[in-house]
């Protein structure tokens, strides 16, 4: 890419730019309905004027929590534009985990979906530092403004502060997202996301699966990097339309694709055990569906014998964009491809950061050719950037080895993070709620082996002494308190936790129980029934 292409990568004008050469052609396709390039560069102008009354500034930080809508595209284009920093946040948090998220990113500001209103006031006196709420529903409004004390507002009913253009000094190394990744070893982290990043991960997406023009379909959260960068910047760059819907949904998933003549496909790759386990149809194969674009390409076979569909992988994180891929039809199933030599050096090392040979396991670890196109930091978190950063190379946290011909191929993740169902849990995040039960003396969690090939959860806990628990009781304590993708399947009461000669709990023995981390003595909630 050339320098002067990389310099233009800045949100708002991009979006300009794309609405200028492709006014009239549908960008974003909903279930009811489509909205232009054009609409779109205007509503994002007037969401701005919007913000701006409302007293947003440059440089501030604005918390999402909506749900796929059109008002998350306008605002992310109305904040780029303005020179404030988007916070998307997971809609499934709440109680302590919103809190962090709200908290840890001095937010300013929110601009929440009423249906997600309720949460706010439960945890409002920890939030100092929000200045105001901006609602997607003028009922919630009303009852937020009585509760909080603060400033709520109805979204719709903000003055617009002038007319015309909204046209902020913005760089492509501006901060434009802070986006909240998976804690390790401690809290979600929230990766400080420049404009040229965001915009690089969606390029190299267009590149790597040609792209180009075409219809891209997503269930998947906006609030993610791959549905937000993959997904909707990616179209946006490549003067084609994203067909964007609220999830995944197996039964009309093919009815859709049909709907939205769909030639790419966000998804992650639980969805495919799940397509491929309903029962055949006779219009198995009547479909435009060219490629699924997803983290792991094990099922590529069957894929293709079934659905006539390539699964194409890559190395994506949120921190680095797409770091490793394959050029067009050069795929190779279960690899995520070769290094991205124009923006990225790629490596595998040891535990001492010293490179190994093809064929030897060790942790991927990247150093950008080009400025900023990599996080810059996990903001206000200095000891956990200073750690990932070491030795001049970003370490993943993933266990990966390549082939003699530069082919990288995942096997896992050395970070204390759980993947369930395309969702990346953070175990410490799970077990401070699990320990804040009364009942609970301490918990480990770690993921276990799915029939999905990602993971399931599993706890162990030791319960307080003198105290009894039954599983149903967890259970019920964490689908109240966290999101559904986080509420464990296996549960097993243990006398002790395994530790290391630091004292740390040994997780590793945890999984080297039983049947792969599951032992006689597991209950299991499916099995349950529950």
């Amino acid at each position: 890419m050339r320098k002067e292409m990389l310099e233009s990568f800045v949100l708002g004008d991009v979006l300009r730019s794309q609405a200028q050469a492709h006014r009239r052609q549908p960008f974003l396709r909903f279930r009811d309905g489509e909205i232009t390039y054009g609409e779109v560069d205007a509503a994002a102008d007037r969401m701005a004027r919007r913000l701006a009354g409302a007293g947003v500034e440059p440089g501030d930080h604005v918390a999402l929590m909506l749900p796929n809508c059109a008002d998350f595209v306008h605002l992310i284009f109305a904040l780029a534009r303005l020179g404030a920093v988007a916070v998307p946040v997971n809609v499934a948090y709440r109680g302590e985990l919103l809190r962090h998220v709200l908290d840890g990113s001095d937010s300013r500001w929110l601009v929440i979906d009423g249906s997600y209103a309720e949460r706010i006031p439960e945890i409002a006196e920890r939030l100092p530092k929000l200045d105001g709420v901006i609602v997607r529903d003028a009922a919630a409004s009303g009852v937020l403004l009585e509760r909080l004390g603060r400033p709520a507002r109805e979204l719709s009913a903000l003055p617009e502060d002038g007319d015309g253009r909204v046209e902020a000094p913005v760089r492509f190394s501006d901060l434009q997202a802070i986006m909240y990744t998976s804690g390790t070893t401690g809290p979600s982290k929230g990766a400080m996301v420049p404009h040229a990043l965001a915009l690089t991960c969606a390029y190299d997406s267009l590149e790597f699966l040609d792209r180009w023009g075409k219809t891209i379909y997503c269930p998947l959260p906006l609030f993610h990097a791959a549905g937000l960068w993959d997904g909707m910047l990616s179209a946006l760059l490549g003067g084609g339309t994203i067909a964007i819907v609220e999830r995944f949904s197996a039964s009309r998933f093919w009815d859709d694709v049909r709907r939205f003549d769909a030639r790419v496909c966000m998804s992650v790759f639980s969805m495919i055990p799940i397509l491929l386990n309903r029962p055949p149809s006779a219009r198995d194969r009547d479909h435009p569906l060219e490629t699924f674009y997803m983290g792991k390409s094990s099922l590529d076979e069957p894929l293709r014998e079934r659905f006539g569909v390539r699964s194409v992988e890559t190395y994506t994180s949120t921190e680095a964009g797409i770091a490793t891929g394959s050029p067009y039809g050069e795929w190779r199933t279960g690899s995520c491809g070769r290094a991205h030599e124009e923006r990225f050096h790629v490596a595998v090392v040891d535990e001492e950061d010293r490179e190994v040979g093809p064929g030897e396991p060790g942790e991927l670890v990247l150093r950008p050719k080009q400025p900023f196109v990599l996080t810059t930091g996990y903001y206000g978190d200095w000891e956990a950037t200073t750690r990932c950063f070491r030795n001049m190379w970003f370490h993943t946290g993933d266990r990966v080895w390549r082939d003699d011909d530069g082919y990288f191929y995942f096997l896992d993740r050395m970070k204390d993070a759980i993947r369930r169902r395309g969702e990346n849990i953070s175990a410490f995040d799970l077990e401070t709620e699990i320990n804040r039960h009364p009942a609970v003396l301490e918990c480990a969690a770690i993921g276990v082996p799915s029939e999905l090939e990602d993971e399931d959860i599993k706890v162990s806990i030791v319960v307080q002494p003198d105290t009894g628990m039954e599983p149903a009781e967890l259970i019920a304590y964490c689908e109240e308190r966290l999101p559904r993708s986080m509420v464990p399947r296996y549960v097993e009461f243990v006398d002790a936790l395994p530790r290391t000669p630091t004292d740390k709990i040994a997780k590793y023995r945890l999984r080297e129980q039983g049947d792969r981390g599951i032992t006689e003595t597991t209950w299991d909630r499916e099995a349950d029934g529950r």
